[in-house]
């Protein structure tokens, strides 16, 4: 005796197969991937720089900094900014820029590519006491006012931005942890 088949089977089958692959050869053929995302150095931040941003009600007298120099031509003789034709202006848009990708990603990591890429600082990775253990007497360990005013001003892991004679310094507060 001959089978008979299961033909209603069969046809729900055939019917979930042919919707799947009809649904996967549909978005094959009309899935838009869009325009690919720019890279980091290409995004432009919108926000504006704020200085309330990680600023202290009441200056603290102990700290621990490290900051990204941006400077521009004729700033200071004492440094040599990255781009040699750098307009104050230029200058800083571009520390409100590191600003702003700073404070989106306020990581350890982030801050030292940051540095790594922009700063102009002599020495681009120091970490600065304020005021400096090995000369106790100056409230300012060294460093201009302006710089050891908004680094004593700061919250930890936050950062500011202060103009000196030097340029545009990005200041970070190191935090207690590192």
């Amino acid at each position: 005796m001959a089978k008979k088949r299961n033909t209603r089977g069969t046809l729900i089958g055939t019917i979930i197969f042919a919707a799947i692959l009809g649904s996967v050869i549909g978005a094959i053929i009309f899935h838009d991937p869009g325009e690919p995302l720019p890279g980091p150095d290409s995004v432009k931040f919108t926000d504006k720089y704020d200085d309330e941003w990680g600023k202290l009600a009441a200056p603290v007298s102990h700290v621990t900094v490290t900051h990204i120099l941006v400077s521009w031509k004729g700033a200071s003789p004492r440094v040599t900014p990255k781009d040699p034709e750098r307009t104050k202006e230029q200058a800083w848009e571009l520390v409100e820029q590191l600003w702003n990708r700073y404070k989106t990603d306020p990581t350890k990591e982030n801050w030292t590519a940051l540095q790594a890429k922009y700063n102009e600082d002599s020495q681009p990775h120091n970490s600065y006491s304020i005021p400096n253990p090995q000369n106790p007497r100056d409230p300012n360990g060294g460093m201009v006012k302006p710089f050891a005013d908004c680094a004593k001003s700061t919250k930890e892991g936050f950062a500011r931005i202060v103009e000196s004679e030097f340029g545009y310094h990005l200041i970070r507060r190191t935090p207690s942890k590192g």
